[in-house]
């Protein structure tokens, strides 16, 4: 069978049948010392330090374990494990993607832990799980949120892994957000966690990480260095997690390469872990990855086969972190197969999904989390340095305690009663403070989104209508008043579209590049038909998505419609490209093959050009018309300032 087929056939079957789980070395010794266990409370200790393999077992095999940990527990009346047991199942739970009743268990868990006494490293461990529940459900600014926890939680606990974790956490969530130098920030904070290298080698995962962060940089060799490494020490530490996803990763790599035959290699060995640790959230980044194969190797029928299977089991799963690889896999699909027009419908459903996720994890919000947390760990360094004062202070008047007992004790009960005064006023000042803050946000927000509601409602159904009459005008009118009527006709669906735009700008907080990128493709899209001798392509080369406040995303759009439409009807020309071009700066450049203008964009300077003009001033961008080459208009718009 040939391999691509053999690997379709691999993952469906896997999904749907049942499969025997297969174990490593490591784990089998560790079963076997659960056989040869003396006593239950030993028994109980090797089912635990088995469960903590749980990046190696099969989500089944780690459920059946940890329940019987806990029902060990609960006769040996030891809370304690008992809910470390609960957080087992709740890894069970997150792998087979069942991630409301995981969250579930780790709430209840917590709620056990905060009342029963301090746990901190197996609390942190359980709020970890709930990031990586947050993570699957796309919810980026509660996963981020979940991470500083967890990176507290390890500094009170004095563990290593579980601060390593965190950090690594957050830079995931970035990851997913593309906002990739922040990812890899915080990746390398992660790395730089300890100088302890076994311990490091043992935390693999993090290595294929960063090779994801170099990759998407556009570094390949420091991601082919990283991605190494993963393997090499998930294969020595026998985890089949990071094993499965750095072989998956490499394999990703090799493929964007000339040696993109390679990757059949690692891909059997992946499909073959993925079956051993059965996870769908990982099965359908597979699918994805095989989808972007058949795309560059001209087999895309397969390819778009692939993703609609690998979106609805993802969709089904919720796993909606994974929707936007199998989408952009599917529309590469789409787009080798030279089908325009279903490209174009997915490009709009990968707009939507977009901006459903941006509404849930807004910058605003992510900055509030980090200032928040920045602030938190300040304050609770003031706090460990008062109370190391206040410990230097009882040594220093231990020795006259008998003399002067009860006036130190007041004197020490005085002091801190006061420092408890001060907390408390300084917290309720704190939370007036953030109380005025977010209203003030809200008021804004409301505010913009009640303007473009107006817009919507009052001008856009003003200018509907128009159209509207307009069309029952020309069934009874005149030959001579019919071009007037179909003139005065196309400026109300002018004015509904220029509407449609303002009011796709006013609704967002900031738009991104990559959003405005896509808002011009449909705009392309929609006038395409009436302009078939000319071709109009937009080419992106994205490594840092700039955010754009709404009156700079407006005008920045704007520029760009006038750009293209001048294009189309003065430069003569048959081919228009755009390009978006972002990455410590950015620039955008309409270029024409057509007849050429006056440098400087001096054409008798009409209200069009005077206009683009205006906006990139207000804007603070510098805007410059050159000749092309050989032929035709060059237009580049960038900013005076980073």
């Amino acid at each position: 069978m040939h391999f691509r087929g053999f690997f379709l056939w691999v993952i469906c079957s896997f999904l749907y049948q049942a499969i025997p789980f297969a174990q490593t070395a490591r784990i089998d010794d560790l079963k076997k010392g659960i056989r040869l266990a003396a006593n239950d409370r030993k028994k109980l200790h090797a089912i635990l330090f088995l469960c903590d393999q749980g990046y190696s077992l099969h989500p089944d095999t780690l459920m059946f374990y940890a329940e019987k940990a806990r029902r060990l527990s609960r006769d040996l009346k030891d809370l304690r494990h008992e809910a470390e047991s609960q957080y087992y199942r709740s890894y069970a739970f997150t792998n087979k993607g069942w991630i409301d009743s995981s969250l579930a268990v780790a709430d209840q868990c917590l709620l056990v832990l905060r009342t029963s006494g301090s746990d901190p490293v197996l609390e942190g461990k359980l709020l970890n799980q709930k990031g990586r529940c947050y993570m699957r459900k796309n919810q980026y600014k509660e996963a981020i949120d979940i991470g500083h926890q967890v990176i507290a939680k390890g500094e009170t606990g004095n563990d290593t892994l579980l601060q390593m974790q965190g950090k690594t956490l957050i830079g995931w969530a970035y990851l997913e957000m593309e906002q990739t130098s922040r990812s890899l920030s915080w990746h390398l904070r992660a790395l730089r966690t300890t100088t302890d290298t076994q311990f490091i080698k043992r935390y693999s995962i993090l290595f294929a990480n960063i090779a994801l962060n170099y990759n998407a940089l556009g570094k390949r060799d420091s991601a082919f260095y990283f991605i190494d490494r993963a393997i090499a020490y998930s294969r020595w530490y026998e985890n089949l997690f990071a094993l499965s996803n750095s072989l998956a990763i490499y394999a990703q790599l090799l493929t964007a390469t000339t040696e993109a035959d390679k990757a059949e290699a690692p891909l059997r060995e992946v499909v073959e872990i993925r079956k051993m640790i059965g996870d769908p959230f990982y099965i359908v980044s597979d699918m994805a990855q095989l989808g972007l194969y058949y795309a560059r190797n001209k087999q895309p029928e397969k390819g778009i086969a692939i993703c609609r299977e690998g979106i609805e089991i993802a969709r089904k799963y919720k796993i909606e972190t994974k929707l936007f690889f199998l989408y952009n896999t599917l529309a590469e699909n789409y787009k080798a197969a030279g089908k325009t027009q279903e490209y174009a419908s997915v490009l709009e459903d990968l707009i939507l999904l977009k901006d459903s996720v941006y509404r849930m994890n807004s910058e605003e919000a992510l900055a509030g989390i980090q200032t928040k947390y920045e602030l938190q760990r300040k304050e609770n360094t003031i706090i460990q340095q008062k109370l190391d004062i206040t410990r230097k202070n009882y040594w220093l008047y231990g020795s006259l305690i008998i003399m002067f007992f009860a006036a130190v004790a007041t004197y020490f009960i005085f002091k801190n009663y006061r420092r408890k005064q001060q907390i408390k006023l300084l917290l309720m000042l704190e939370t007036e403070k953030q109380g005025a803050e977010k209203a003030v946000i809200q008021a804004e927000e409301n505010e913009r989104k009640r303007i473009a509601a107006d817009l919507h409602d009052n001008l856009g159904a003003y200018a509907a209508s128009i159209a509207s009459n307009i069309d029952q005008i020309e069934t009874s009118a005149d030959r001579e008043v019919i071009v007037p009527l179909k003139e005065l006709r196309n400026n109300s669906q002018a004015i509904v579209s220029q509407l449609n735009d303002t009011i796709w700008v006013l609704k967002k907080d900031a738009l991104s590049l990559t959003a405005i990128s896509d808002r011009l493709k449909i705009f392309i899209q929609r006038i395409q038909s009436s302009y078939p001798a000319i071709k109009i392509d937009v080419n992106e080369n994205i490594q840092v998505d700039h955010l754009l406040p709404p009156s700079q995303a407006f005008h920045l759009f704007q520029i760009l419609q006038e750009a293209v439409n001048n294009a189309i009807r003065h430069s003569g020309g048959k081919q228009i490209d755009i390009l978006v071009e972002s990455n410590d700066s950015w620039k955008v450049v309409v270029a024409d093959n057509g007849k050429g203008m006056a440098t400087g964009g001096s054409n008798g300077d009409g209200n069009g050009l005077l206009n683009m003009k205006r906006r990139a001033r207000e804007s603070g961008w510098a805007i410059d018309w050159a000749p092309g080459q050989p032929a035709g208009t060059r237009l580049t718009i960038t900013p005076t300032t980073n």
